[in-house]
Parts: structure tokens; sequence; C-alpha cells
């Protein structure tokens, strides 16, 4: 891949102290590592490519939230009875007071809604909260397992998933997402290993409208911390056009995140998977395993509950392209 752009980071802490841990559910709290590198554009293809898919790669982990590949089933309603309560596939939810905290606020919806390159048809999560007060929601899957289990040498993790954009305008910096927390072994250190969110802030806020940014457990100077990067950021008040589906649509995420290398890769696509738009940090946590997966809602007044809906979903590890994993047979 041909990689420009080199970005300065800054280490500006935006919230508090750096994450220490992914079962601390910190999402709010990062550093600020200003415009992320521009890979550039790439077919849906090319982005396969990257990732493998001619490979026998191991899915970690994959739902449609219909059924799931570790032989779940989802029904319509609440995805768990109370908070850090494993419910449906192994799922449970945290917020740590106030509006979040009801088991209605995590819910599987019976369809998806309708938008501008809609995947296919079918069940949706749902994490919802009061439009009038300020709270951070996490849906969480542990993946420590899957990861331990994987094929020898499948030191790459990719997360791919469909999130949906409201057509309902956000008057507050709100953020809808996802994360994907590593750590140690003896799980003293962690953080974000990748993390996409598409924010949702009035233009003008110190968070623009329909923006996205990605995360990653880095190290600037003598400070590592999770940091956010700039993939977008568009003003619309100022005549920018958001890369985002503005009147109701859904957008591809997909990252990956090398265990070997520490490279951190994020990619975006706004129709429907036939290009996506590229970026990447060096240095993001190398060494670390894969823990834990959080879908995530950061929302405040003005929030909708339409603004953290999420289609298919898929965590895969696999070798570097090109690279069989050993103990792979020959396939052909």
């Amino acid at each position: 891949m041909n990689k420009i752009g080199i970005a300065s980071v800054a280490a500006v802490v935006i919230s508090g102290a750096a994450f220490a841990g992914y079962n601390s559910k910190t999402a709010d709290t990062f550093i600020d590592g200003g415009n992320a590198n521009v890979m550039g554009t790439f077919t849906g293809a090319q982005v396969a490519a990257m990732r493998g898919v001619s490979q026998r790669n191991t899915s970690l982990y994959a739902t449609n939230w219909t059924n799931d590949s570790n032989g779940a089933s989802f029904t319509t309603g609440n995805i768990a009875s109370a908070g850090s309560t494993y419910g449906q596939g192994n799922w449970a939810y945290y917020c740590a007071s106030g509006a979040g905290t009801n088991p209605s606020n995590y819910k599987i919806n019976a369809a998806r809604p309708a938008g501008i390159n809609a995947p296919a048809p079918g069940q949706a999560l749902q994490i919802a909260g009061a439009s009038s007060t300020t709270t951070s929601r996490y849906l969480y899957q542990d993946m420590s397992a899957q990861w331990a289990a994987r094929n020898a040498g499948d030191n790459i993790a990719w997360v791919e998933y469909d999130q949906y954009m409201s057509t309902t305008a956000s008057t507050s910096g709100n953020r809808t997402g996802g994360f994907l927390y590593g750590q140690n072994a003896g799980g003293t250190v962690g953080g974000m290993m990748t993390g996409m969110t598409l924010e949702l802030g009035t233009a003008g806020t110190s968070t623009k409208q329909r923006s996205v940014f990605g995360y990653a457990y880095y190290t600037s100077g003598t400070t590592t911390g999770n940091y956010r990067f700039k993939l977008s950021d568009q003003a619309l008040s100022s005549g920018g056009t958001s890369p985002l589906a503005v009147s109701g649509g859904w957008t591809k995420q997909v990252m990956s995140w090398n265990q070997t290398t520490g490279e951190v890769n994020w990619y975006y696509s706004v129709d429907g998977g036939a290009t996506y738009t590229g970026f990447y940090v060096n240095g993001s946590g190398a060494g670390l395993d894969v823990a834990e997966w959080d879908f995530y809602a950061s929302q405040a007044t003005g929030s909708t509950t339409a603004n953290a809906i999420f289609g298919d979903f898929t965590v895969y590890a696999t070798p570097a392209p090109g690279v069989p994993a050993l103990g792979r047979a020959c396939v052909g």
C-alpha cells in the first residue's frame, strides 16, 4: 500500500488520564492525535484482498443479529436482563448511571432502517438513550478465548460492521461506533487496539457534524494512551461536504490491527462497499492480545435512538496478505 500524508501527533489530553485497561469502559477518555495518515481510496475488492478473503482466515465472531457464529439465535427485544449480565449471544451491557442503565436501551430490532446503501434485510442492534441526559453506553463481547484459539500466524485482527446514520441531525457532540480492546498476559496493560466513531455534533461545536474518527492505543513521545485521530471533519456551516450519508443511510466501517507491528488501518465506505477511504497509524499496542469488542454510544441533548443502529458485524484473525499461516492446508 502506498502510504502518504504523514501527520504530526499532538499529545493533548481531551478528557482525563489515558485508558488503563479494557474493563475500565472509558471510551470518552482519549488523547487528541490530530490527523491520521492518509492511504487514499480503495475499491471494495482491494480492501477484501488486503484482508485476505481468498485465504482461509479465521472468524473470531460474526453476527447478523438473527444468529451468530457461536450458534446463538437472537430474538427481538432486550439483549440482556441487567447491566454486566451476559444475555443473548453472550453480549452484556454497561452504563455507569442515569439514562442507559435500563435493559430496553440495548435491544434487537426486528428490521433494519431503510436508507442509502442499506445492508441485506434482517434484524439490527440498537443502543438507545434519553435525548436529554448525557451518558455513555457499551455493549460488549469477550473475544479473548477466540483470539487465543486462532490459527498460528493469524496475527492481524480485522473488524467490519455496518452503521446507520439517522436523518435527524444531532445538536451536540455525540459519538457512536465501536472499539476492539487488547491487554497483555497479566491484564494490567491494555487499550483500544483499534476503533472508529461517527461524530454527530452540530457544525460550530468542538465536534463537527457527521465526521469520522479512528482510535488506537498509541505512543507519542513518552505518552501512551488511547489516541483519537481525525479521518474526516466537515464544518457544514462553512461550506464543507460531509463524507457520510446526510439523508439517512448506512456507512460500512472496516479496521485492522497488526499484533506484530502495531499498525492500525481504518477504512469507511458510504457507497455500500464499492469504494473505501483509508487511513493508518503505526505502533499501536504491538504484542498485546485481543480481549474484547465494545459497541459504543455517547449521546447527549439532541440525540436520537436511530443514531446507534448496527447491522452485520464480523471480527477476523488473518495472516499478512499473501502469507499462509502455519498449519494451514493449501486450498485449490
